[in-house]
């Protein structure tokens, strides 16, 4: 009997995704019951007789297509496959895991247990680089040097006033983002005498925000809810590639 399982994650950036997935370190990590490991071999400990155990020892070997990954795990008597490939068009990265020989009983549950750890662990991993992503360009934001490549590179498709008194900024941000809906990258400027904000957004989704009250900088949605007064709004749609800007 041949095991097989699959399972899917949505991703945004297909380059980092086949960079952790090749990347063997990563999966050895999701492997349970590890008992050893090097870079082309493992070895688990599996259940035989009652609490007898026994060490399995699989040879790795792996290959990256144009839209694919394949890592294989051989021993003389059985052998896994995980397979991974990237649907650019759905935003999709499907796992295909699948294992025939001895011990079906108690693998099933480790490649259960594995498929678990590969969906949580890369989840982990997106979370993390995007947060620090999303920290950099904050920080980025608070230059004017970075602000004047950014509006050099965009076309101004918005300019309008925002009284925080009669309208609030969140609802007001939302119908821009809206409106303007057809760019991936929209860049949103507003000022008074006081107060600054800028915020940068990537297909819909906040990747940078700097928010200046006063002589403080802050980089933080709380703080953007916080302004009060009459802004000037600029907005403006990024000529440029994701990539290039995020």
């Amino acid at each position: 009997m041949v095991i097989k399982l699959t399972e899917e994650i949505e991703t945004t950036d297909d380059d980092s995704s086949k960079l952790w997935f090749y990347d063997k370190k990563n999966i050895i990590d999701c492997i349970p019951n590890l008992v050893g490991f090097s870079e082309n071999k493992v070895k688990l400990r599996v259940k035989n007789f009652f609490f007898l155990n026994k060490i399995l020892e699989y040879e790795i070997t792996s290959f990256i297509g144009g839209e694919y990954i394949e890592h294989k795990f051989k021993n003389e008597d059985s052998f896994a496959t995980l397979l991974i490939t990237f649907n650019k068009n759905r935003k999709i990265i499907s796992l295909s895991l699948s294992y025939s020989g001895k011990f079906e009983k108690q693998m099933n549950k480790i490649l259960e247990k594995m498929m678990k750890n590969l969906k949580i662990k890369y989840l982990e991993q997106k979370t993390a680089l995007q947060k620090k992503n999303n920290e950099s360009l904050s920080s980025k934001l608070a230059s004017l040097s970075f602000v004047a490549k950014l509006v050099s590179t965009s076309k101004l498709i918005y300019s309008d006033k925002l009284d925080t008194g009669k309208i609030d900024i969140t609802p007001f941000i939302e119908n821009l983002l809206h409106k303007f809906s057809q760019y991936p990258i929209i860049y949103i400027s507003g000022f008074n005498e006081e107060n600054t904000f800028r915020l940068l957004f990537v297909n819909g989704e906040l990747k940078g925000i700097y928010v200046k009250i006063s002589d403080k900088e802050f980089y933080s949605e709380e703080e953007l809810l916080k302004l009060k007064g009459l802004f000037h709004v600029s907005v403006y749609a990024n000529l440029l590639k994701p990539s290039m800007v995020t």
